[in-house]
C-alpha cells in the first residue's frame, strides 16, 4: 500500500525537470570551430579581391602600382595589333574621355573586337602598357529593343 501512495503523490506534484547544460569544452570547441570558419573565409576574399576601377580612376591612383587591379574600357576602333607568334595582343581602351593601352599575352575572346567593352586585370607600372593577365570580353546584347518602323 506504501508504494501506491508514493505513485499517487508523485504522479499529483508536477515534475521539475533539469534543463540539460552543454558542456563547456562543446561550447569552446564550437566557438573554436566558427572562428576558424570566419578567419579562412576573410583571408581567402582578401587574398583574391582585385578593385575594379574606370581608366580616370587608375590614372589618379598612387598606390595601384603595388597591387592587381581590374579595368574596364571600350576597344578602340584602329587600336589593336596581333602578334600571332608570341599570342601577344595590343589595344587601347578607352572610359570617361581617357584611354589606356593594354598588352595582353594568351588567347583572345572570339567576340574581341573594337567597339567591344572589355575587362583587364592586371598589373600597371604607372607608366608604359596596362600587363593584362587576363582578358574578359562583354557580350553585346541580343535582345534590344525594335525600332518601330514607319
Amino acid at each position: 500500500m506504501q508504494t501506491a501512495l508514493n505513485a499517487s503523490i508523485e504522479e499529483q506534484q508536477p515534475q521539475t525537470r533539469r534543463k540539460r547544460r552543454l558542456p563547456i569544452s562543446f561550447m569552446l570547441g564550437g566557438l573554436a570551430i566558427l572562428g576558424a570558419v570566419i578567419y579562412l573565409v576573410i583571408a581567402n576574399t582578401q587574398a583574391t579581391s582585385v578593385y575594379y576601377m574606370t581608366v580616370p580612376e587608375l590614372r589618379s591612383c598612387a598606390n595601384c602600382t603595388t597591387q592587381a587591379v581590374r579595368v574596364a574600357g571600350v576597344v578602340q576602333a584602329g587600336s589593336v595589333v596581333n602578334d600571332d607568334a608570341h599570342q601577344l595582343v595590343r589595344f587601347t581602351i578607352a572610359d570617361g574621355g581617357q584611354s589606356l593601352q593594354v598588352a595582353y599575352s594568351g588567347i583572345v575572346p572570339d567576340i574581341f573586337r573594337p567597339g567591344i567593352t572589355v575587362v583587364v586585370e592586371g598589373l600597371y607600372a604607372g607608366r608604359g602598357p596596362f600587363q593584362a593577365q587576363t582578358l574578359l570580353a562583354k557580350c553585346p546584347s541580343k535582345f534590344q529593343s525594335a525600332t518601330p518602323g514607319k
